[in-house]
Formats: structure tokens, sequence, C-alpha cells
């Protein structure tokens, strides 16, 4: 399930930054080409404003479904979408824009998910850590969470609230749950600014290389 929702406010671009080009190629053309090259994916759900749903479809062969006006309902919607026209045992939801995720890393979570409930990279916090009201805070109490996130299905389809305050799924999940952070894996740096354009395409060309 791929989260196309947003529209990139802070992008400053005419459309939402999803679609922007980078590299000749739009931004999520390199997620929708990451989760086709997943040996575990049977299918891929895109969840975007209904404007792009003809061009998503024809273009790349995805199937669709409506996003919302905040992130969580998008996600609602696309859990209701799979929900409804499958048998989904496990799902992967992956940022329309972070274009460098690799498919071996979607194939990684798709396995941890045999043995836990729920997956997701997480990275520790190396800059100093500050509070309002506190002078003092101890970095090496938290550490920062990101897509790709993958789910039992049924155990996230039962919990995940449209309405929640939370911004990450993993924590709509009860704390009874098994999850596994995997701080060694890549942290793909998500598409906020213009300039972050060259440089996620260079980490991707610089990957295409050492592989080559």
């Amino acid at each position: 399930m791929i989260t196309a929702g947003g529209v990139g406010e802070r992008f400053g671009s005419s459309v939402p930054k999803q679609y922007v080009e980078m590299g000749g190629r739009k931004v999520i053309s390199y997620v929708i080409d990451a989760c086709k090259q997943s040996l575990q994916s049977d299918a891929i759900l895109v969840v975007a404003h209904p404007n792009y749903h003809e061009e998503l479809s024809e273009e790349y062969g995805v199937d669709v479904c409506a996003s919302g006006p905040e992130l969580n309902v998008t996600k609602r919607n696309g859990l209701n979408y799979i929900r409804d026209h499958s048998s989904c045992e496990k799902v992967m939801v992956v940022d329309a824009v972070r274009p460098a995720v690799e498919a071996c890393v979607l194939d990684k979570f798709f396995t941890l998910l045999d043995q836990y409930d729920a997956v997701a990279p997480a990275r520790k916090i190396t800059d100093s850590l500050g509070r309002y009201g506190q002078w003092m805070v101890n970095r090496e109490e938290y550490y920062t969470l990101s897509t790709p996130e993958g789910f039992r299905f049924d155990l996230i389809d039962r919990h995940f609230r449209a309405d929640s305050p939370l911004t990450e799924s993993i924590q709509q999940l009860p704390e009874t749950s098994r999850v596994f952070l995997d701080f060694d894996v890549p942290y793909y740096d998500k598409l906020t600014y213009p300039e972050d354009l060259e440089r996620i395409l260079a980490i991707i060309s610089r990957r295409k290389e050492t592989v080559g």
C-alpha cells in the first residue's frame, strides 16, 4: 500500500511532490518499481487523490483508491480497500515520497512478519535533543521511525483509527504486539524540500553503480 495523498505544501510545487520529476521520472515511479520488484508482493495499491487515479492505473498498472485529507484517513481508506478486495495476510505501507526504498528491504520485512506482528525501520538520534521546559534530555531514550512499515493485516486493520492523533501506525497497535524495529536497514529519507531531490537521486545513482 503506497500512501500518495499528500499535497506537499512545504515543497512549493504546482503538483504534489510525489508527482514531480527526479532524474527524468516521477518520484512515485521509483516507489512503485520497488514494490513491483519485491518477490513477496502479490498486489500494489496506491491511495491517492482521484485526480491521479487514471494516470496511476494506466501508466503503472496498479490498483487505486481515494486518499483522505490527512495521512491517517488515507491509510484507513487503503486498509478498507484491501479488506474489501482481497484476503490479505501481510501488508507493507510505503510512503510515496521516499523514492530510495528498496525491494530487498520490503522482502526482508515481509519475511519478518512470519514471526512478528509489525516491523519498521528505526534510527537512533545522533543530534542533541532538546525539550521545552527541560534543560537535559537523554537522547538514548528515543529513536525515530519511518516507512516502509509492515503489519499482519488483521491486526492493523482491527486497531487502526483514522481519527487517531498518533503519526506512526505501529503506535496504534496494542502494547502486547510483537514489534520488530530494524536499526540495520537504510533509513529512507523523505522528500520534503526541492533541495532533497538532488541528494536522494545521488543516493539512488550510487546504489546502482555499486550493484553494477
